[in-house]
């Protein structure tokens, strides 16, 4: 009988997701997120799914002799070489749409939190600083401006949200021109860090935002104003950002992604009570984990049965023979 064909898995999806893909596959999810691991499993993998951490750079993909298909589930791709799998004939696919307003109601949350210091009066009775009810730094969301950058579907998801609560929205992307809900279009980025009361980020990891939030942009908010990162950690630049908490130039950060990830231990991020930190978690819940995994399991399905898969990110980089 023919061996089924194996997949790759770096990171535990949802049990949909597996239940989709057993009797037609092979599957190996990995004990870590190491390269070192990703480089010992793959070579006789037909195909992958990838989360956030592990890396498939070109070695990675070169030992993969066999595979046809990497999936990442989620929206971003920056940990996978699209161009080298495409030139491969490997197709790289993501699964967009699956939690977009899960991202979107994290981003929020954290808004919230800032507002009513959450996690400050959380800390206060646990310490029995109940004298901490008369602080004034708890403020109303309500008429507050929030400035979005980048307008994809989870930047268009948060300002649906924010708009829900009453607050004006400033939006900021090169590759709009026009939106359906009531909010401000600027084509100056130094208009969302002047005038925003939050700054909720949204863009993708490219070699054009990389750190492109930095001491110049930071420098612009207002004292009183926090920077929200649900996007991807680099393009903040980290060391500006702590400088920045530093010298109480803005009043805090929620970060839920990071340059390097897990973030270090000795992080100068860790030290301020001024800042929220959660762990690349803003598009996972049980519901939106379930969607992803069945969109990632329904991509390799189709790969092994000879079609091309939805949501296809790399397939400029095939050869015209390998598109026929």
């Amino acid at each position: 009988m023919k061996e089924l064909p194996k997949v790759f898995i770096s990171e535990p999806i949802n049990s949909k997701g597996i239940e989709m893909l057993q009797g037609k596959a092979r599957i190996v999810i990995a004990p870590d997120t190491r390269k070192e691991t990703a480089l010992e499993l793959i070579g006789d993998a037909d195909a992958a799914i990838l989360r956030a951490t592990t890396i498939f750079d070109k070695e990675v993909i070169s030992k993969g002799a066999k595979l046809k298909a990497i999936v990442r589930t989620g929206v971003g791709i920056d940990n996978v070489d699209i161009r080298f799998a495409g030139e491969n004939g490997i197709f790289v696919c993501n699964t967009p749409g699956t939690n977009d307003e899960t991202v979107a109601e994290h981003a929020v949350a954290m808004i919230l939190a800032f507002a009513k210091q959450i996690i400050i009066m959380d800390r206060a009775v646990r310490s029995q600083n109940w004298k901490e009810r008369f602080s004034p730094n708890q403020i109303d969301i309500k008429n507050k401006k929030v400035g979005i950058i980048g307008y994809g579907n989870i930047g268009l998801a948060t300002a649906h949200f924010c708009k829900c609560l009453g607050m004006q929205v400033i939006v900021y992307d090169p590759f709009i021109d026009h939106t359906n809900l009531k909010v401000v279009i600027t084509d100056d980025l130094e208009v969302i860090f002047k005038e925003s009361d939050f700054v909720s980020l949204h863009c993708p990891s490219t070699p054009l935002t990389y750190k492109f939030i930095n001491s110049r942009y930071l420098n612009l908010m207002k004292r009183t104003a926090y920077l929200i990162n649900t996007s991807r950690g680099d393009i903040v630049d980290e060391a500006a950002l702590v400088n920045a908490l530093a010298e109480n130039r803005i009043a805090g950060a929620a970060l839920d992604v990071f340059k390097e990830e897990p973030l270090a231990s000795n992080s100068s991020l860790l030290k301020f009570p001024n800042v929220i930190l959660s762990p690349h978690v803003a598009g996972s819940t049980k519901e939106s984990n379930e969607r992803i995994a069945i969109a990632a399991a329904q991509a390799i399905i189709d790969t092994f049965n000879g079609k091309t898969p939805l949501n296809v990110c790399n397939m400029e980089y095939f050869s015209k023979a390998q598109k026929i």
